[in-house]
């Protein structure tokens, strides 16, 4: 396919085998992509000369894949709802396999809030704001630091954990307390497989899947529906009073006395599950390596702790007296962003940096390039919490949760978490990487590790704790003195 307005965008031309070959390279590995994008054709850059096929809403209409750098035209997307359209996290709703009869199934688990346009989305907006109201917060903050208390009295000194592994069974627990007043202790190895292969396998039936994959994908989607599905019914006939997200959801009525439909409430609460616990999980992985790779920052985080929780248990109103905490969270989302890249749909023809872009165009915009450009960050590659205590970035030069309207709405609720989490660990145990570990980052939309070796140490033998030598591609996103 040839479209002649992507002729005249910056781009890398076709691979031998088309189009296809670019967005391949591009899933496989989209930093590296981005990053040559970025630096052979500027801030505005095309996946492709001449266009191509939907690979993040994928379907017949798209003349192709922009991408576009740096804050000012993050700013252009993003204060421009009603030009720069959400679409749906999964696509094979659309293009090839729209005609497939079980793709009812995958608008339900695979449409939430962030895939919602207009009036659509400020009314679901406006009934599931109300579940994450800071009463309801602190109401989740017990559970919270429940788990995270069981979660650590399973460790022992001397002991190397697999800690991406641990903190993903452990926020999916979380997430079944807090999001559907469930117990996943025992199912959530299980329901963990079941989410993360969900999730590796949108992007590959986004692209270029085999029938296997595709097939597959939508048992997965079967199953999530089901078990969702189930939970919902069960809620629904209980006349016992929870405290949680989906109990909230069931019950909250608009001004009109308009609810949300069960088909609403299975892609709510399937998003904010998938979607939620993962990054969750990930800042938690990330934050206690990069504690560990800088011991004088985890020495002062842990004054700060004895000072103000001791060995009680925190509470949300404490963790609020701890600057030096947040300033680290802040900083390890900088370096390792929960979310990498975002997407639109452009509805009509528009113009960024003087280039004209097609309606229909997929456009992508980086958080994790933002956050480490040189001219918004100095030495963007090193972390270093104290710059926060100095510099204020726009919500366009730091984008965690994204900005504006589709902010994410379970921000408040994912800091709580990771804060009430990170200093519970932290009140009984340090950890340090295993010399020479190998550490890979998996990046699609989030960003996790493949593996992260951590050696368990009592909190007494902080002054043990060094940095060591570690390898892999992480290296290629943080830099150690």
């Amino acid at each position: 396919m040839v479209n002649s307005t992507f002729n005249r965008i910056p781009a890398p031309p076709a691979d031998p085998e088309g189009w296809r070959g670019n967005a391949l390279r591009f899933t496989k590995d989209p930093l590296t992509y981005m990053n040559r994008l970025r630096d052979e054709y500027g801030p505005v850059a095309a996946l492709v000369q001449g266009g191509n096929e939907g690979i993040m809403f994928p379907g017949e209409d798209c003349p192709g894949t922009v991408f576009v750098f740096g804050p000012e035209l993050n700013r252009a997307v993003l204060t421009q709802p009603d030009i720069f359209h959400s679409g749906p996290i999964i696509g094979p709703i659309y293009g090839t396999w729209s005609d497939d009869p079980r793709r009812s199934v995958l608008r339900r688990v695979g449409t939430g809030l962030f895939s919602l346009n207009g009036s659509d989305h400020q009314r679901h907006r406006r009934l599931i704001q109300p579940a994450f109201h800071k009463l309801k917060l602190d109401a989740y903050a017990g559970d919270m630091t429940r788990i995270a208390e069981q979660t650590v009295s399973e460790w022992l000194p001397g002991q190397v954990l697999d800690f991406q592994k641990q903190m993903f069974e452990h926020t999916l627990t979380v997430a079944g307390k807090t999001l559907f007043g469930q117990d996943f202790t025992r199912t959530a190895e299980h329901i963990g497989r079941t989410i993360q292969r969900w999730l590796e396998l949108i992007p590959l039936v986004s692209i270029d899947s085999t029938q296997a994959e595709m097939d597959e994908f939508f048992d997965l989607c079967q199953r999530l529906d089901h078990e969702i599905r189930s939970i919902i019914e069960a809620k629904r006939h209980s006349d016992a009073q929870h405290d949680d997200v989906l109990s909230a959801l069931i019950e909250v009525r608009d001004s009109d006395g308009d609810s949300l439909s069960e088909d609403e409430l299975i892609g709510h609460i399937n998003i904010l599950l998938t979607a939620g616990h993962e990054t969750t999980a990930n800042v938690l992985s990330w934050t206690v390596f990069l504690l560990a790779q800088h011991p004088q920052t985890l020495v002062r985080l842990l004054l700060e702790i004895d000072a103000e929780a001791g060995s009680d248990r925190p509470t949300p109103e404490v963790i609020g007296q701890m600057p030096f905490l947040d300033r680290i969270i802040r900083e390890s989302m900088r370096v390792f962003p929960p979310v990498t890249i975002g997407s639109r749909i452009a509805m009509r023809d528009v113009v960024l940096d003087s280039i004209e872009i097609p309606a229909g165009s997929e456009v992508v915009f980086s958080h994790y390039h933002t956050h480490h450009d040189a001219a918004v960050y100095d030495a963007p590659a090193r972390f270093d919490p104290s710059r926060w205590e100095t510099i204020q970035p726009s919500p366009y030069e730091y984008l965690p949760f994204s900005t504006g309207v589709k902010m994410c709405v379970g921000a408040p609720f994912a800091m709580m978490e990771i804060k009430l989490t990170l200093v519970t660990f932290l009140q009984r145990f340090v950890f340090q990487v295993v010399d020479d570990a190998v550490i890979n980052q998996h990046v699609w939309v989030p960003l996790r590790p493949d593996h992260m070796p951590l050696w368990v140490f009592n909190r007494g033998d902080v002054f043990d704790v060094k940095r060591v030598p570690v390898q892999g591609s992480v290296l290629d996103m943080v830099q150690f003195d």
